[in-house]
């Protein structure tokens, strides 16, 4: 069962236990698993933020830095967590499109309301299903989409990751970031190489192209199974 990461920014703790009782009555009449984590300061969730939130569930008015401005902070490094605000003033909540904030629902949270808010936040969640993956790497914890990554290759006791826009390192294996990304198409042409087959131009003699002109080695004991998963690659894409 798929679990869904909920964050609670509210400093009222019986507002918190509120919204926490509308969603463990919320999940088991659906049937979902949630994931609940409580902040009683919007500095707390943003501090060493990873983007791992499915919905994030903001009060307006708090200590220190407000509900907006949170938001504002939250979508500088995250696009996709649906953001729902609680408040006792509807003139804020409605600013809410600035930071494309889903909805906003008004204290005390009437259970009604809330299952509501959360019928439409599901529902986004199944529109838009995450294809991202958290990596921890030398430029700290990345939400990177493996459809955006060509290779990725060893270089020492590090893999570094060649995606569309730049290269980041982590310290791993070659093998642990291939079980990783397995069901993402990606391969092994060598010891060396984690390909992503999307991104294959051609493969000539023992050496394979990508997009940009990049040329990689495939060894002769991979060749054959590496060629053979790349066939396979295209036929379901033209399916």
């Amino acid at each position: 069962m798929m679990i869904i990461k909920i964050a609670i920014v509210e400093d009222d703790i019986n507002q918190a236990r509120l919204l926490e009782s509308h969603l463990t009555n919320y999940s088991a009449e659906k049937g979902l698993s949630f994931n609940i984590v409580h902040f009683s300061q919007a500095v707390a969730l943003l501090e060493n933020y990873e983007s791992n939130f499915d919905i994030i569930f903001m009060d307006i008015q708090l200590p220190y830095m407000n509900g907006m401005d949170a938001a504002r902070s939250i979508r500088l490094l995250d696009k996709k967590a649906i953001l729902i605000f609680i408040t006792n003033l509807t003139q804020y909540a409605i600013q809410g499109y600035e930071v494309e904030a889903l909805d906003y629902m008004l204290k005390p949270v009437e259970y009604f309301d809330f299952a509501l808010k959360m019928s439409r936040a599901m529902q986004r969640l199944n529109d838009n299903p995450k294809d991202e993956i958290l990596i921890p790497s030398d430029k700290g914890m990345l939400k990177v989409s493996p459809k955006s990554i060509r290779y990725v290759e060893t270089e020492g006791h590090h893999v570094i990751y060649h995606s569309v826009e730049n290269s980041f390192r982590q310290y791993a294996t070659i093998s642990s970031i291939e079980k990783k990304m397995h069901g993402y198409d990606f391969f092994r042409c060598n010891n060396c190489y984690l390909v992503n087959l999307a991104y294959v131009q051609r493969v000539h003699g023992y050496t394979v192209t990508l997009d940009g002109g990049v040329e990689l080695r495939i060894s002769q004991p991979r060749k054959k199974a590496f060629v053979n998963k790349l066939m396979e690659y295209v036929r379901e894409k033209d399916e």
